[in-house]
């Protein structure tokens, strides 16, 4: 069920990966959406004029699509999907910062950035908090393989403690400015 209004092109990338959702096909998700950062001017085109910095475009059983732009210089808090996840980042970069379980809290393992074009995919299992070190934020298509809105899961404040129920505007009011 699309949230939005958008082009024709962008229906078409999400038809064809809710298609190789249900083939099980995480390999050619994953190529069809490197083509698409890799030449994503007619998504671009398909996609209306947001005023906010992440849009839920597309839901339904099995996947979920966010547009997310993620603002310069913030720290967005660890999070889990309890889905595979899989982040098509077509403008700027993207730095994911890793966690492994500590009893109820994290530990950071890893800090990866990510420049587009590129396809980040997560495991189910992952925890992960993003930020953009860039002077302008970045633009890419999250795609959730399952009904992400739906999950229940969890969120921690940035220093990796204090595990709660995932809520959206917790999200954001844990989100730390860092520059």
């Amino acid at each position: 069920m699309y949230k939005v209004e958008v082009g024709e092109a962008l229906k078409t990338l999400i038809s064809d990966i809710v298609k190789y959702k249900g083939k099980k096909d995480l390999d050619g998700m994953i190529k069809r959406l490197r083509e698409m950062t890799e030449s994503p001017s007619s998504i671009v085109a398909a996609m209306p004029s947001f005023d906010s910095d992440e849009v839920l475009l597309y839901v339904d059983s099995n996947v979920t699509v966010y547009y997310i732009a993620t603002t310069p210089s913030i720290m967005y808090p660890p999070h889990e999907h309890c889905m595979s996840a899989i982040s098509a980042l077509y403008k700027g970069t993207e730095t994911h910062v890793f966690y492994d379980r500590d009893g109820e809290n994290i530990i950071k393992r890893d800090e990866v950035t990510f420049k587009a074009p590129a396809v980040v995919d997560l495991t189910e299992d992952a925890i992960h908090a993003i930020c953009t070190y860039d002077d302008e934020p970045n633009e890419g298509l999250h795609f959730y393989l399952g009904e992400l809105e739906s999950q229940k899961r969890t969120l921690w404040d940035c220093s990796g403690e204090n595990p709660q129920q995932y809520i959206h505007e917790k999200y954001y009011a844990l989100s730390r400015n860092f520059s």
